[in-house]
């Protein structure tokens, strides 16, 4: 049985999207006959275990309560200042240095014949690429976002010349050593096989994992049948500043005043500006601001809607949220607010809904009206279920096993 090391910062109990890709990958890797220990942070303390191996981090950047916050205050502040003056630090960089002091003990413990690092965090590329060369293990480097390219830092990067410099250190170095590449989607994967012609790039969707849909549905929540019910879950523009609402929700106060028997719920992580802007329409009850749920109530709620909302950016052609293979599951109609992205690529592909450019307000309108008010054209979606099953992490780790299985380096 090989024995796989699968590097990630972002795991449960952490609540982001990203970590459900280590989650799902996993879970169907060790279903395929691979003995897998992650190694993640913690924000309690360090331990090991055969299954996973918690390190300490001691910047408590996802867990910024009480006296940790002033903690994570003084750390950021000592960070943004060595970066001013150009010396590459980030938020994440104690965590990575806590790993690499315990890199003897993690690899004698593990035995590995294969490291998978899964990106963002960058540290995590560097934690891979420093066990990879220090213990000579071959490597496959996880892009669940760009690096340079449509880089999720993209300001950072062109604010701040030590960063670009570092990055583009690292990349080359990724490439160099690792023995496959692997991407979130095609945008990603095809940068680096033009970058960096004899790299091998695969994509290998997230996915969504079937077994997460099992009895889902909450009795606690109902929705009003008289009304047409809208949902959108997760986040709108809090890791993507180019991803704008403000078409969107003057199309909603048009459709409200056109008709009154709309309801849109929003469930997820909004900031104060997107609050502050919403804040009129949730005053009139057609808009409920439902927070952050827990997963199950989430998954309830997309099942039990009329229509999914998803909105992405324009710019970034390559991004793909969790959020949509979660959608695809449903069963519900989506209306996914995209142009020339890997999303609006799927939701084509698999017949699960509609798609209209974010910035054109006017077909935005018409085609919700056309939705809500045209019970045949609302029907008239045709899921192709056997293209929404390639979709499932099942499937998509299918591929991740034979891109291994290929590669001599791994015993």
């Amino acid at each position: 049985m090989k024995k796989v090391l699968f590097i990630a910062y972002y795991y449960p109990p952490i609540k982001s999207g990203g970590s459900k890709r280590p989650l799902n990958f996993i879970k169907y890797l060790k279903k395929s006959d691979y003995d897998v220990t992650l190694l993640t942070s913690s924000y309690k303390k360090s331990y090991f275990s055969k299954e996973i191996i918690r390190v300490f981090d001691i910047s408590f950047n996802k867990d910024r309560r009480g006296c940790r916050l002033y903690v994570w205050l003084f750390l950021r502040l000592i960070t943004e200042c060595l970066i001013k003056i150009g010396f590459y630090r980030s938020i994440y960089s104690w965590w990575k240095n806590s790993v690499i002091r315990k890199s003897e003990k993690i690899i004698e413990f593990v035995k590995p014949d294969l490291i998978i690092v899964s990106y963002p965090p960058v540290e995590t590329l560097e934690i891979g690429l420093f066990l990879s060369k220090k213990f000579n293990i071959p490597l496959i480097s996880d892009f669940r976002d760009g690096l340079l390219f449509e880089p999720i830092e993209k300001t950072k990067i062109n604010k701040y010349k030590i960063i670009k410099e570092n990055y583009s250190d690292i990349e080359k170095k990724i490439v160099s050593n690792s023995i496959s590449i692997i991407s979130v989607s095609h945008p990603i994967a095809d940068y680096f096989k033009d970058k960096y012609k004899k790299m091998e790039s695969y994509t290998v969707y997230t996915g969504f994992d079937p077994d997460d849909h099992l009895n889902v549905f909450d009795d606690k929540l109902v929705f009003d049948n008289d009304f047409f019910n809208i949902v959108f879950t997760g986040r709108l523009s809090l890791s993507d500043s180019s991803n704008r609402i403000v078409g969107f929700f003057r199309v909603i106060s048009n459709l409200i005043k056109y008709n009154t028997m709309i309801r849109i719920y929003l469930a997820g992580e909004f900031d104060k500006r997107e609050i502050n802007f919403i804040y009129s329409l949730i005053t009139k009850e057609n808009v409920i601001f439902c927070g952050h749920l827990e997963r199950k109530e989430v998954l309830s709620m997309q099942k039990k809607a009329d229509l999914l909302l998803i909105i992405t950016s324009v710019t970034r052609r390559s991004i793909v949220t969790t959020k949509i293979f979660e959608y695809l599951m449903s069963g519900t109609p989506v209306l996914a607010l995209t142009h020339e992205t890997i999303l609006e690529k799927i939701v084509i592909d698999t017949g699960t809904g509609w798609v209209v450019h974010p910035q054109k307000v006017d077909l935005i309108e018409s085609l919700l009206k056309k939705i809500i008010g045209n019970k045949k054209f609302y029907n008239s979606i045709k899921r192709d279920e056997k293209r929404i099953n390639f979709y499932s992490s099942k499937e998509q780790v299918k591929q991740l096993v034979s891109i291994i299985n290929k590669n001599k380096r791994i015993i």
